[in-house]
C-alpha cells in the first residue's frame, strides 16, 4: 500500500506559500471547526467575555451521533472513578492518556449541563436515577419547540459491581462511577440540531460571538518568535483571504480525516477498503496543527465502526456468513469488533459505495441468516428483544409501498421460502450457502460449535421456513485519534512542549483512547469527550479552568 508522508499530507489541506490577506479582523479566541468540539469552546469563551470568532468551512454547523455522555462526580466514589479510568484504558490496548480520561472524569459533568440547557432541553438539568421510567418520563417535558428535537431516551448507567461484555469483565467492588447518557433525537434529528440552536442562541445574546460559514481555515499564523500561535488565515467563499488574528489562542476543532484518503493510508490503513459514514472530513484540523509543529499520534489510530446498516436487529447470535456464503466467525463476538475480521473477508460490490471502491466493491458485507423460529428464542440472546415479523417486514426491499420510520437505505433484509431464493436476494452462492447451513445445523445437533467456538446456547438450528437474511454492511463512522495534546488539550510538539496558544479538541486531539477500536463501554463517550475537552480548551486559554 502506497504511504505518505507527513509533508506531502500538509500539502493536501495548507496553502503554504505566503497569502497576502485583504484584511485583518481582531479576536481574543478563534476557533476553526462548528461542531461538537468547537461549538462549546466557542460559546463557553464568549459566555466567559472573550471575543470570539467561529470559522466554519461548511455552510453550517455539522455534528453527528445522538449520544453525549458524561461521568457524574456527585453520584460517584472517588475510587470508582479511578476504577473507571482504568478499566477505560484497559479498553484502549493501555494506550490512552489517562490525565485526559482524568480530566474528562472532572469537567464532563459541567461540560454535559452546559450543553444540554444552552440547546434548550430544561431549565434545571435532573439526572434522573438512570431507570426507564423516571428517564421516558421526563424526556417528554424536553422537546424543543420548531423541530421537535427531544430527548428521546437514556442509556445512563452506574459502573458497580461485575462489569462484562462479550470479550471483558470488570470488577467495581462496591465503588460506583455513575455516567449520564441521554439521547438527542430521534432520528434523523441529531446532535448537530441540537448545536445549531447553541449557536444561534450565542448569536443573538452574546454580540462578542460571531460565525464564519463557508469559510475555511488554510493556514495558521505564528508570532516574531515562531513560537506562538497567534491567528488564522480564512478563505472566504468569495475566495478572500482573512487573517483572524487571536489574541488568546486558536483551537482547532475540525473533526476527523476519514475522507482524507493520504492520511487514512499514513495513520490508520485498515480502514481504506471500507466505506466511510460520512463526507467532508478530510483533517483539516490535523493538517493545520502539523504545520504548527504538532506531532500526531503512532500509526495505528483508534477507529470508530459500528454501524450495520441494515433491519433492526444487529448484534444477535445468528448464523454470519461472508458474500461467498461461507461461515468466517463465532457469531457472539461483540459488534465493535466485526470490523476487524471483516477486513479479511471477500470485498462486494453492493450499494453506499465510496467512490474510491464503486469499481472493485468495499470490505464490510456478511449476511445475517435466521428461521421464522427467531421469536421462540430466549429473550436474553437479543439486544433489545426480538422484533416480530410484522416490525421487520418494512425492511424488506418493496414489501411495504411506503415504509415510515425508516431510513431508506437500511431497508437490506429479505424471507423467503427457501434457501435457494434467499441467496439469490442475498447475491451469494446458493450451494456454499446452503453447506454452510447444513454444518450449522450439524453442529447445533451436538450442541457443541467446533468450528469457531460459541456458546452452545446460542446455536439454534435454521430449518423453519421462511428464511430470514439481513446483508449487513459496515461502514466507518470516524477516526478518533489525531494529534497529541495534553489533558488541558493543548497541542505538543515532538519533544513533548506545549506549542503556545494551539489547542485542539474534539476528534483531532489524542491520545485519549489509543487502541484499534472505539471503547465501547460507555454509551456517548465520543461526543461527550468532544463537548469536555471543547469547554477545557476554551477555559485554559483564558485562565478559567
Amino acid at each position: 500500500m502506497e504511504k505518505y508522508t507527513s509533508e506531502e499530507v500538509l500539502e493536501s489541506v495548507c496553502e503554504l506559500g505566503d497569502i497576502e490577506p485583504s484584511k485583518t479582523l481582531e479576536y481574543d479566541i478563534v476557533v476553526v471547526g462548528a461542531g461538537a468540539a468547537g461549538v462549546p469552546a466557542a460559546g463557553w469563551a464568549a459566555e466567559l467575555g472573550a471575543k470570539v470568532a467561529l470559522l466554519q468551512k461548511s455552510s453550517g454547523v455539522v455534528s453527528q451521533g445522538n449520544c453525549g455522555s458524561a461521568i457524574i462526580k456527585s453520584r460517584s466514589t472517588e475510587a470508582g472513578i479511578a476504577k473507571w479510568i482504568h478499566h477505560t484504558n484497559s479498553l484502549c490496548d493501555w494506550r490512552a492518556d489517562t490525565k485526559q480520561l482524568r480530566a474528562y472524569a472532572d469537567y464532563s459533568e459541567e461540560a454535559m449541563i452546559w450543553f444540554w440547557n444552552r440547546a434548550g432541553f430544561t431549565k434545571e438539568t435532573e439526572y434522573g436515577d438512570g431507570s426507564k421510567v423516571d428517564d421516558n418520563a421526563r424526556s417528554a417535558e424536553l422537546l424543543n419547540d420548531g423541530e421537535m428535537l427531544c430527548a428521546f431516551r437514556s442509556t445512563s448507567g452506574d459502573f458497580t459491581g461485575t462489569w462484562r461484555d462479550r470479550d471483558n469483565i470488570y470488577d467495581y467492588g462496591d465503588d460506583h462511577c455513575y455516567f449520564w447518557a441521554p439521547w438527542v433525537g430521534p432520528k434523523p434529528l441529531n446532535v448537530g440540531h441540537a448545536l445549531r440552536k447553541i449557536v444561534d442562541r450565542m448569536a443573538d445574546e452574546h454580540p462578542n460571538f460571531q460565525v464564519f460559514y463557508s469559510t475555511p481555515a488554510v493556514k495558521l499564523i505564528t508570532d516574531a518568535s515562531g513560537k506562538r500561535v497567534c491567528g488564522v488565515i480564512g478563505k472566504s467563499e468569495d475566495g478572500e483571504y482573512i487573517l483572524f488574528k487571536a489574541a488568546k489562542a486558536v483551537i482547532l476543532a475540525t473533526g476527523d480525516y476519514t475522507n482524507n484518503r493520504a492520511m487514512v493510508e499514513r495513520w490508520c490503513p485498515d480502514i481504506a477498503p471500507f466505506d466511510k459514514k460520512q463526507h467532508g472530513k478530510t483533517g483539516d484540523g490535523h493538517i493545520l496543527a502539523m504545520s504548527a509543529g504538532a506531532v500526531m499520534e503512532n500509526q495505528g489510530h483508534t477507529k470508530m465502526m459500528h454501524d450495520f446498516d441494515s433491519a433492526l436487529m444487529f448484534e444477535e447470535p445468528f448464523l454470519f456468513v461472508n458474500m461467498e456464503g461461507k461461515r468466517f466467525t463465532n457469531e457472539y463476538t461483540a459488534f465493535v469488533n466485526m470490523g476487524n475480521i471483516l477486513k479479511y473477508q471477500p470485498s462486494f460490490k453492493g450499494s453506499m459505495l465510496d467512490k474510491e471502491h464503486a469499481e472493485t466493491g468495499s470490505k464490510g458485507w456478511y449476511c445475517a441468516i435466521y428461521d421464522d423460529d427467531y421469536m421462540n428464542w430466549p429473550r436474553d440472546e437479543f439486544v433489545e428483544g426480538p422484533v416480530p415479523p410484522q416490525v421487520m417486514e418494512k425492511f424488506i426491499p418493496g414489501f411495504v409501498e411506503d415504509p415510515k420510520g425508516v431510513f431508506k437505505n437500511l431497508i437490506d433484509l429479505h424471507r423467503c421460502d427457501t434457501l435457494e431464493e434467499l441467496a439469490a436476494e442475498l447475491e451469494v452462492p446458493y450451494e456454499a450457502l446452503k453447506a454452510s447451513v447444513d454444518r450449522y445445523n450439524e453442529l447445533c445437533e451436538k450442541g457443541e460449535d467446533v468450528d469457531f467456538g460459541k456458546p452452545g446456547k446460542f446455536m439454534h438450528k435454521i430449518v423453519k421456513a421462511p428464511f430470514w437474511g439481513a446483508r449487513k454492511h459496515i461502514r466507518v463512522s470516524a477516526s478518533v485519534s489525531g494529534v497529541i495534546t495534553n489533558e488541558n488539550a493543548q497541542a505538543l510538539d515532538a519533544d513533548g512542549n506545549v506549542i503556545e496558544g494551539l489547542y485542539c479538541a474534539g476528534n483531532l486531539g489524542g491520545a485519549f483512547y489509543g487502541g484499534a477500536d472505539y471503547p465501547f463501554h460507555q454509551t456517548g463517550l465520543s461526543l461527550g469527550r468532544c463537548y469536555t475537552f471543547g469547554m477545557i480548551a476554551a477555559r485554559h486559554a483564558l485562565g478559567k479552568l
